[in-house]
């Protein structure tokens, strides 16, 4: 049976060390004008707040959700930052990102996965969360597999049900280019 073709992101598996895989808070400026939800690849401005991450760029780590006061009053908690969301008061709204740099991530593969590929790095395509169900959509961009200065490393093919190698296969990663951690080179 062929892998389904469905991304959804980056999804918290496991830590590398056995540690807890816990969000910390960073913040997000009021009216920042980009959708960033839950899965995504985020990293910082240089103002300090969280912004989307980019294709091939150092990542802060992978967004959780976010928590704010909306303009009338209202504590609001959600998975997705919507675009120029306003804050009251246009304070910095709290982005919860999992950004420690030994946590691994399932994320889905934009393109043929092959079994020699464990321990390669490869870039991410950004993609446009999925607004119905309020996750991202981001893959990993098979298509720039290398050894060298890319965002992902990849670990091992996910063992489970119906994912096997090939098209749309769903594997293990960690971030490569972590602003928390040690960029090496892949194999």
């Amino acid at each position: 049976m062929a892998n389904v073709d469905a991304a959804n992101g980056f999804t918290p598996l496991r830590h590398l060390t056995g540690g807890v895989i816990r969000p910390n808070e960073y913040p997000i400026a009021s009216a920042y004008a980009a959708n960033i939800a839950a899965g995504d690849l985020v990293t910082l401005h240089t103002d300090g707040t969280v912004i989307r991450g980019t294709t091939g760029g150092v990542a802060l780590g992978v967004f959780y959700g976010v928590e704010y006061i909306a303009s009338n009053g209202d504590v609001k908690f959600e998975k997705v930052w919507t675009n120029g969301t306003v804050t009251d008061a246009s304070a910095n709204a709290k982005a919860y990102v999992y950004d420690d740099p030994n946590i691994t991530y399932r994320v889905q593969c934009n393109g043929t996965f092959a079994a020699a590929n464990v321990g390669e790095l490869a870039n991410v395509t950004i993609g446009t969360y999925n607004s119905t169900y309020g996750h991202s959509t981001d893959e990993l961009l098979i298509s720039t597999l290398a050894a060298t200065a890319k965002v992902l490393r990849v670990l091992r093919l996910i063992d489970y049900p119906n994912n096997a190698v090939g098209a749309d296969a769903d594997v293990e990663v960690v971030i490569n280019l972590s602003l928390y951690g040690t960029q090496n080179a892949g194999v």
